[in-house]
């Protein structure tokens, strides 16, 4: 694993400020209200710092390791969200959870950085954004049949990680053409303003499409983004940015198992917590026979 001091300590500030984030925004859905007030307020300034520490840990850490460290959200939210319902974290929480960190570990170990650092151009950063945010505006409108609240909270996720993982690749490929070619870059290559203005566009589409996602609880939706983001940031390292498995072919494989063991931690943190089910639970009228009736 790559990474300055610098880079971990942001990347794990950043996570503390995303599990609380995560669980404001969570609240603020479970109350039945509109993204406004204190909570969402909060939401967002939190989601600002971890984002501006997030960007200091791209600056001096690998795109894969920072975004991995980002698991930790998962972690760290699960027993805030427990101590301020005034319950204990079940332990298939703890499994779900466990189970979605090691497996996005072992795509972390399994991934290894170029040797040398690559910087993507303005117009390749902006297609890139481009083509995230159309996928995503797909997964989150085009009908998908029978649309439970579950599928719903895991479509948004996955597209608010979409937006966020990408959201971290420009801002990296950003930060490392500035460091090396300094102010004069964004005149070289006005693309890299256009790259600018989409970052802070899928930042915002990805803080919404989460809050959505955060109407079907927390796991299901702190899980699919914990997991969509560094997958797809580091399917852009290794396709774009010159990364690539350890060990060849064992790599990969460690890094599919990685990903398995990942969707099974998504699939137990999609059931309800128990009280989420009192909260949503709706009394069914009491049915009468006829010759009762009568």
């Amino acid at each position: 694993m790559s990474g300055s001091v610098p880079s971990l300590a942001a990347a794990l500030l950043s996570a503390v400020c995303y599990a609380t984030a995560a669980v404001a925004q969570e609240r603020t859905a479970a109350a039945g209200r509109t993204p406004t007030g204190g909570m969402w307020t909060l939401a967002v300034a939190l989601q600002a710092v971890g984002a501006g520490l997030h960007a200091v840990a791209l600056r001096y850490g690998s795109l894969t390791v920072v975004q991995a460290l980002g698991a930790l959200t998962l972690v760290l939210a699960l027993p805030l969200h427990a101590a301020l319902g005034g319950r204990r974290v079940r332990p298939q929480e703890w499994r779900g959870a466990g189970l979605t960190v090691l497996g996005l570990l072992a795509i972390l170990l399994s991934t290894a950085p170029p040797g040398t650092e690559r910087a993507l151009g303005g117009t390749e950063l902006v297609l890139l954004a481009t083509g995230t945010a159309a996928g995503a505006v797909a997964l989150v409108r085009v009908p998908w049949g029978a649309d439970r609240s579950v599928l719903r909270g895991l479509r948004f996720a996955t597209a608010a990680g979409a937006a966020f993982g990408i959201a971290s690749c420009l801002t990296q490929g950003l930060t490392v053409r500035l460091a090396h070619d300094g102010p004069g870059a964004a005149v070289a290559d006005p693309m890299l303003v256009v790259a600018a203005g989409c970052t802070g566009v899928l930042a915002i589409a990805g803080m919404l499409w989460s809050q959505e996602a955060y109407r079907g609880g927390l796991g299901i939706a702190l899980a699919g983004v914990t997991l969509a983001n560094p997958v797809v940031a580091g399917c852009v390292g290794v396709l774009l940015l010159g990364d690539g498995f350890r060990g060849g072919s064992v790599g990969l494989a460690v890094a599919l198992a990685g990903a398995a063991a990942a969707g099974r931690g998504v699939i137990a943190l999609s059931r309800p917590t128990p009280a989420a089910g009192r909260r949503h639970r709706v009394p069914r009228p009491r049915t009468t026979s006829p010759a009762v009736a009568e």
